[in-house]
Parts: structure tokens; C-alpha cells; sequence
């Protein structure tokens, strides 16, 4: 084989891996994460356990994140997933370590 051909086959090679890339890339951003897929209210309901109505009063007061459409609510998985780890309690041990950091950083005399 001369040094032409193995050349011309290692540009056909890379050209060829990069489309390989470039599809795959393509694939991966046009498929939609699990977590940015829009509910309906009642998958919104089964997903987080609260009734119809209660997820209404939610909207209603702006307590829960939505978009409407016309007359329909939708809820993005991911927002609703940040929604309730954003109403996570401190346990005590955890109130305590917070305090003896701040009291450590914040000296009272």
C-alpha cells in the first residue's frame, strides 16, 4: 500500500469518527432528561403524594412552581424535584454544628 492510501485512510477514519461524535452529541441534547419532562396535574399528584385540589391551592397561592397553557397547569419534573428538597428541615445535630460554626466565626467577647 503506499503512503497515499494509508494517509487518505486515516482521513477517512478521523472524518468518520467525528461524525460518529457529532450524531451522538445530536442524539444526547434532543433527548429530553427524565427530570425536564412536563407533568400533568395528575402525574404531579402520584409523583408527590398530594391531592388534586391541595395541588390547586399550591398554585393558587404561588407556592409551587407551574406553567399554564391556555387553561392547563403543567408542572417540570425538575422544578417540582428542587421544590420539595428546597423545604428540607435541619435535624437538631444539624442546628447545633451551624451554631457552634457561627458562635466559633462570631466571638461574643
Amino acid at each position: 500500500m503506499s503512503n497515499y492510501n494509508i494517509l487518505f485512510e486515516e482521513i477517512i477514519q478521523k472524518i468518520s469518527d467525528q461524525v460518529t461524535d457529532n450524531i451522538m452529541k445530536a442524539m444526547k441534547s434532543s433527548v429530553p432528561l427524565e427530570e425536564d419532562r412536563f407533568l400533568t396535574i395528575n402525574e404531579a399528584s402520584k409523583m408527590i403524594d398530594l391531592a388534586k385540589a391541595s395541588i390547586y391551592g399550591l398554585v393558587h397561592k404561588n407556592k409551587i412552581p407551574f406553567h399554564k397553557k391556555s387553561k392547563r397547569l403543567y408542572f417540570l419534573k425538575s422544578e417540582i424535584l428542587e421544590w420539595i428538597k428546597s423545604g428540607k428541615q435541619e435535624t437538631t445535630s444539624e442546628l447545633e454544628i451551624r451554631a457552634n460554626e457561627y458562635l466559633s466565626k462570631n466571638r461574643l467577647f
